[in-house]
C-alpha cells in the first residue's frame, strides 16, 4: 500500500541518513493505519528549501513496527528543544531521485481521475496537499509511476553518501544488517544508544530488554571509536559484537583487537561488506528464510 507523505528538505536528509521517518501527535491516527510493507511517497515541501523544492524525492519501505521517540532528533526538534514527532517508525529506500511535481502532474491527475479521487479539475498543488490531508491510500498504479520515474531520475540526486571501494554506501550497509536481523527473528533498531555511545544497529530477542548483539558499520572514520562502542555494549549486556568492515582495514582491526581492545578480540564477528552484501542476496530468497527458521525451532 501507497500513502503520500510531505516533509521539509532538511527533515528528508534526516530521514536519509538516520533511515528513520516520523509523524507528529495529531497524526496518530495516520501511524496506525501505514503497517510494515507499506511504501510511503515522499514530497518535500517548497518552503524553507534548496535544492529539492516542491519534488518527489523518494519512495521508502516501513520496516518494523512505529515506535514512541523521547527526545529530539530530527533538525525543526533540535532547534525547538523538544520532541515534535512522538511516533517514529525505520525505512529503507525503494527508489530516490528528483521528480518534480510538474513534470508528472498530467499522469498523476489522469490516474487520480481514472479512480474517481479526482473529478473535473487537474490536480494542481494545494490538491496535492488535500491528497495528503485525506490521509488514504494512493492507487497503486500512482506508486509505481512515482518509483519508475525516480529510478530514471537518480542522475539528479544531490545526496551523495560516502561509499566504500565495494560501491556500497554506510546507509545502505547499515539497511543490510538490518534486513538480516528482521529476516532472522530479531527486533532490528538502526542508531540505537547505550549510555555515551551509538551503535550502527541492534539485535534484540524479545522479551529481553537488552540487545543480543550490536552492530558497527565502518566505510570511513576512526576504527578504535567502533570497536569502543562495540566493547561497551559487551561490556555491559554482554551483546555479541559484530564489524562490518573494508577488505583493506582487516590488519588494522586484527592488530588493535589483539593491542587495545583484547577483551573482545575472542567475542567479535568480523564481516567483510562484500560478504555481507551475499548474506543480504541469500537472505532474499523467502524460502532459505523459511529453511533457516525451521531449523531454529527446538
Amino acid at each position: 500500500m501507497y500513502w503520500l507523505v510531505m516533509m521539509t528538505e532538511e527533515n528528508y536528509r534526516y530521514m536519509r541518513g538516520h533511515l528513520i521517518y516520523g509523524l507528529p501527535e495529531k497524526s496518530k491516527n495516520f501511524a496506525e493505519k501505514i503497517k510494515p510493507g507499506d511504501r510511503l511517497v515522499v514530497y518535500v515541501m517548497q518552503e524553507n528549501c534548496e535544492e529539492l523544492c516542491g519534488s518527489f524525492t523518494a519512495v521508502v519501505e516501513v520496516v518494523g513496527e512505529w515506535r514512541e521517540s523521547s527526545k529530539p532528533q530530527f533538525p525543526d526538534e533540535e532547534r525547538e528543544g523538544k520532541v515534535l514527532y512522538p511516533r517514529v517508525v525505520d525505512v529503507r529506500f525503494i527508489a530516490e531521485g528528483v521528480v518534480k511535481f510538474d513534470e508528472v502532474k498530467d499522469e498523476l491527475s489522469r490516474i487520480l481521475k481514472e479512480k474517481e479521487i479526482l473529478r473535473e479539475k487537474d490536480l494542481d498543488l494545494k490538491g496535492l496537499r488535500m491528497l495528503y490531508i485525506r490521509k488514504k491510500p494512493l492507487p497503486d498504479e500512482l506508486g509505481r509511476l512515482i518509483e519508475e520515474r525516480l529510478r530514471a531520475s537518480q542522475g539528479a540526486v544531490s545526496y551523495k553518501p560516502e561509499r566504500s571501494h565495494t560501491g556500497y554506501s554506510h546507509n545502505k550497509l547499515v539497511e543490510m544488517v538490518r534486513d538480516i536481523g528482521v529476516w532472522l527473528g530479531f527486533k532490528a533498531e538502526i542508531n540505537h544508544e547505550i549510555d555515551n555511545f551509538r551503535v550502527d544497529v541492534a539485535f534484540f530477542k524479545e522479551p529481553k530488554p537488552a540487545p543480543h548483539a550490536v552492530v558497527e558499520v565502518h566505510v570511513r572514520g576512526e576504527i578504535d571509536k567502533d570497536l569502543t562502542a562495540l566493547m561497551h555494549a559487551y561490556k555491559k549486556y554482554r551483546s555479541r559484537p559484530i564489524y562490518v568492515i573494508t577488505n583493506k582495514d582487516m590488519d588494522k582491526v586484527h592488530n588493535l583487537l589483539k593491542e587495545t581492545f583484547d577483551e573482545i578480540k575472542e567475542q567479535v564477528i568480523i564481516i567483510r561488506h562484500g560478504e555481507l552484501a551475499q548474506l543480504h542476496d541469500t537472505l532474499r530468497n523467502e524460502n532459505i528464510r523459511k529453511l533457516i527458521n525451521e531449523l531454529k525451532k527446538p
